[in-house]
C-alpha cells in the first residue's frame, strides 16, 4: 500500500512540475508597450489636407493604476513604459500628413500645434476569447497665442486571443490607440486653423461618437 500511494504522490509531482514551469513563464515581468502603426482593426487611413506642423510633448502617465494592465490566465499583466507607447503612436501621426517633431516644452510654438496629453486610463479585459482594451487621453493643444483647447479621447479595441500570449494584449491596446489617432488627426486640421472641435470623443473601430 506504502509503495503504491509513493508511485502516486511521485508521479503527481512529476505531472504538476512542468505545469508549475509553464504557469511561471506565462507571468510576465512587464510587457514590451512597443507601439505598432500596423495593429489595427481597420484600414490605416489616407493623408488629410489643410494640416500644420505638430510639435508632440512627451505624454505623461496620469492612470491611478501605473503598475498593471489587466490580468491574464498566468497572472496580472504588468505595464511596461506606457508614456513611451502613447508617444510613439502620436508621432505616426506624420502618416496623416503633418510635419511631427518632439519637444520638451508646452511653450506657445512659433508656428503649427504643439500637443501635451495626460494618458489617464490604459487596462485590458478579457471575456471567453475576445480581449478588449481601452485607451482615454486628455489633450492640450496649444498655438502661438497660448492654449487653444483641451479636450478629452477615449477608444477601445478587441480581438480574439489566438495564442494567450502577453503580446496579444499589447496589440489590444494599439487597436485602441490606433483608433483614437484618426479622430485626433481630423481634429488637428480643424485646431490648425484656430477653430475648435468638441470636447470629448469616444473613438472604437466604428464611427467615433462626439460631444
Amino acid at each position: 500500500m506504502k509503495t503504491k500511494n509513493l508511485s502516486q504522490i511521485l508521479g503527481a509531482t512529476l505531472f504538476a512540475a512542468p505545469m508549475l514551469a509553464l504557469a511561471a513563464t506565462e507571468t510576465p515581468a512587464g510587457l514590451d508597450m512597443k507601439y505598432s502603426w500596423s495593429d489595427r482593426e481597420v484600414s490605416a487611413p489616407a493623408a488629410l489636407t489643410g494640416t500644420c506642423p505638430v510639435h508632440v510633448v512627451a505624454t505623461e502617465d496620469a492612470r491611478q493604476n501605473k503598475e498593471t494592465l489587466g490580468v491574464s490566465i498566468g497572472g496580472p499583466l504588468l505595464s511596461g513604459d506606457a508614456s513611451r507607447w502613447v508617444s510613439d503612436g502620436l508621432v505616426n501621426l506624420k502618416n496623416y500628413g503633418f510635419t511631427i517633431d518632439e519637444t520638451t516644452v508646452a511653450t506657445p510654438p512659433r508656428d503649427g500645434i504643439t500637443v501635451k496629453t495626460s494618458l489617464t486610463r490604459a487596462y485590458t479585459w478579457q471575456v471567453g476569447l475576445k480581449i478588449f482594451s481601452m485607451v482615454a487621453l486628455k489633450a492640450q493643444f496649444i498655438d502661438k497665442n497660448g492654449v487653444l483647447q483641451e479636450k478629452y479621447y477615449r477608444a477601445h479595441g478587441d480581438k480574439t486571443n489566438m495564442w494567450g500570449a502577453a503580446s496579444e494584449y499589447v496589440t489590444t491596446l494599439n487597436y485602441g490607440l490606433n483608433n483614437m489617432l484618426p479622430v485626433m488627426a481630423s481634429d488637428l486640421v480643424s485646431l490648425c486653423k484656430g477653430t475648435k472641435v468638441e470636447a470629448y470623443t469616444y473613438a472604437g473601430p466604428e464611427e467615433p461618437v462626439k460631444k
